[in-house]
């Protein structure tokens, strides 16, 4: 038999086939459940390599069932089909034999919704002419399998030895991952961003030259990959996951999420990995658990959303306490604003979920103003949490509020306030159950989407003599603040000066006074240019761009943009412009936890896109709008290696060992709307379309 038996040639070119036009034949297809049967062991053998167990294709290779089966194939004569069914594989047309094929076709009926019965379908061309295919009957599949998949040729289920020979992910290794694995959107569970790997080094990184590379999707691919026991998994624009040999680049297998027309697909961040599954959020709202050796599906769980249909996922999921854990973001439009969620990764059912946005009548309601709940929009989940085993919590922080008008003018209700809670806000949730543990809001009332939805990362600080465990986050003001991870105690803020919003910040318990410039009148319509003079303008000094911290040295790395809008005429500028520093909208600071001081700055030409990724050899690897991609020596943010790549890095990268070799990776893509946004103000001309996976390692 062969390996493969690919229709995508015939398919790709039925656009150009006529339909048909002539009298239908008045008898309607039949086939019997031992040729369906047998249909199905010849095309798992010769045609699943191409188009899939479930038959659902990938990329470029059409489907075989759903709307595109029964539009491309209803009310057709039999024979049509069939006769392209017999012309694979390419070149060797006819070759599995008449019986074989028009058992495959008896196979696809059934798949597609057709019922067996005791009529044999006939093997002749010429009497298959005479019976159609009945458009009505298709659609209605019986089959369990509902998700696109994709086998490369490499051969049947199992013939890689890479993929047989996935171990199961624990518990344990998830708290403690392997020093050569990448398993969670930042490494690890507490968000550091950094690698204890040291074989690339100061002394010779410059030596680090591309190892492979991997073309993706067109598309903002914001991806983190996912590095396990030598496969790299890499979820890309158009909700595409990829099984990839991490020191080969050779294909392992692929799928491919089959969306609605009215589904538009959005950038992630990137998956989970958990037992021997991989989970994957889709853009309609879906957690789907994937065998991570096959690529076939163990469970898919739609995710209620109610009547709402202006919710995506955009972060990649925790896992915890058997959980996978991920919050929704949403239009202005969606009433009721946003929530978190947990899937049970045994059973695929939701365990809980935590409305990001206070309930009417709930701890935190009366922070809005007394709006309806229908009028309180916000509280997106854009980064993946954190999770503290210990103390049994998950971290996360929900974004502002979009309808701030209704915020400006106060009740008279002595008991409502205009906090807006929980948006803006470190919330920690029972992992268990999802309660509400404790929440410190960091900016009450934002109406200047001045974010502060990025990363948690939960560490171990010597504050004032005492070893404290801490939550430490900033947001767009490049402001950073630090909680006690277990009370919510505020302990300290680090204001980095790229901002004239916070006049002041009470060293009590952060409250934080607004200067008036940046406080809007009652009837003043907010847009990105309404406020001038306001630093640092909606895109924030920084933005998804995560931080890395070095646990030995207690530095943090933080990328910065450089941008404020101008008085005059809503340009961009930066906060303090010079001969050496105009155009250098890029920025990385150094930032000692401990002391709270800037131990050094870098300035860069393009603004930071990628996150920051540090190692424990000293390196710190960066990214930029202007395509390129850098590391950079942590003692001082000297640049000791870098490389301009094809567009701009608008993504998570990760380093990861096979066998004796370190790799590094990182995406390119067009970027998302602060990649967008910034090409235009630091004036970089970028490809409009191109999107790839960079790996990269020191030469043998």
């Amino acid at each position: 038999m062969f390996a493969t038996l690919c229709l995508s040639n015939i398919l790709l070119s039925l656009t150009s086939l006529p339909l048909a036009t002539a009298e239908l034949a008045e008898s309607v297809v039949t086939f019997t459940e031992s040729q369906a049967s047998r249909g199905k062991t010849n095309y798992d053998e010769n045609c699943a390599s191409c188009h899939g167990f479930g038959l659902e294709g990938f990329g470029l290779i059409p489907s075989l069932d759903g709307s595109y089966f029964s539009g491309r194939w209803g009310d057709t004569p039999a024979d049509e089909l069939a006769l392209n069914v017999r012309r694979m594989p390419p070149g060797e047309e006819n070759s599995l034999g008449e019986n074989s094929y028009t058992d495959i076709l008896a196979y696809l009926l059934r798949f597609n919704g057709i019922a067996a019965s005791d009529t044999t379908l006939p093997a002749d061309i010429v009497s298959l002419g005479n019976l159609f295919i009945p458009e009505e009957a298709l659609g209605n599949s019986t089959s369990t399998a509902s998700i696109p998949l994709f086998y490369n040729t490499n051969g049947p289920l199992f013939e890689s030895e890479l993929l047989a020979n996935l171990s199961p992910v624990t518990d344990a290794m998830l708290l403690n991952p392997p020093v050569k694995d990448w398993l969670i959107w930042r490494r690890t569970s507490n968000n550091l961003g950094h690698s204890p790997l040291e074989q690339i080094t100061k002394n010779n990184v410059d030596d680090l030259q591309m190892a492979w590379s991997w073309a993706l999707p067109v598309g903002a691919n914001m991806m983190t990959p996912i590095v396990h026991d030598g496969v790299l998994f890499a979820y890309s624009f158009g909700d595409v996951l990829q099984a990839i040999n991490a020191a080969t680049g050779d294909l392992l297998w692929s799928f491919q999420r089959e969306l609605d027309g009215d589904v538009v697909p959005d950038s992630k961040k990137g998956v989970a990995i958990y037992a021997d599954k991989i989970i994957i959020p889709t853009s309609d709202m879906h957690l789907i658990a994937l065998e991570m050796k096959t690529g076939q599906v163990a469970w898919d769980h739609k995710v209620d959303v109610g009547d709402e249909d202006g919710h995506w996922f955009k972060s990649a999921p925790l896992i915890a306490k058997g959980k996978a854990i991920i919050g929704l973001t949403g239009r202005q439009e969606v009433e009721g604003g946003d929530f978190i969620v947990a899937v049970d990764m045994d059973s695929g059912e939701e365990s809980w979920r935590f409305y990001t946005v206070a309930r009417p009548g709930e701890p935190g309601g009366n922070s809005w103003n007394g709006l309806s709940l229908e009028e309180r929009t916000g509280g997106s989940v854009w980064i993946p949490g954190s999770f503290d085993p210990e103390l049994n919590l998950v971290y996360f922080g929900p974004a502002p509020t979009y309808d701030t008008h209704p915020l400006r003018q106060p009740s008279i209700d002595p008991n409502v306030t205009r906090d807006a809670l929980y948006t803006n806000s470190t919330i920690a949730l029972d992992a268990d159950t999802g309660e509400l543990v404790w929440h410190y809001q960091h900016a009450r009332n934002d109406q200047l989407d001045h974010d502060w939805a990025y990363e948690r990362q939960i560490l171990n600080l010597n504050i004032e003599g005492v070893m404290r465990k801490v939550v430490v986050t900033g947001g767009k003001l490049a402001i950073f603040e630090a909680m006690d991870a277990a009370t919510g105690e505020y302990l300290f803020s680090i204001d980095l000066d790229m901002q004239n919003v916070v006049a002041e910040i009470d060293p009590s318990n952060g409250e934080k006074s607004i200067n008036p410039i940046a406080i809007p009148e009652l009837d003043q319509v907010i847009s990105q240019y309404s406020m001038p003079g306001i630093c640092p303008d909606w895109l924030g000094a920084r933005n998804m761009q995560a931080t890395s911290y070095n646990p030995k040295t207690k530095i943090l790395y933080i990328p910065i943009s450089d941008t404020c809008l101008d008085d005059d005429s809503g340009e961009r500028w930066q906060k303090y412009p010079d001969r050496s520093t105009d155009g250098s909208y890029g920025i990385i600071k150094a930032v000692n936890l401990e002391t709270r001081e800037v131990v050094w700055t870098a300035r860069r030409t393009g603004p930071q896109a990628a996150a920051n990724l540090s190692t424990s050899s000293g390196l710190l690897f960066i990214g930029s709008v202007d395509r390129w991609f850098s590391a950079l020596d942590q003692d001082n943010g000297e640049v000791l290696w870098e490389r301009k790549l094809d567009n701009a890095l608008n993504s998570y990268p990760i380093t990861y060992q096979v066998d004796d070799k370190q790799y590094v990776a990182v995406a390119t893509n067009s970027g998302g709307i602060h990649t967008r946004t910034m090409r235009t103000a630091a004036n970089i001309n970028l490809p409009q379309e191109g999107a790839t996976l960079w790996v990269f390692a020191l030469p043998d």
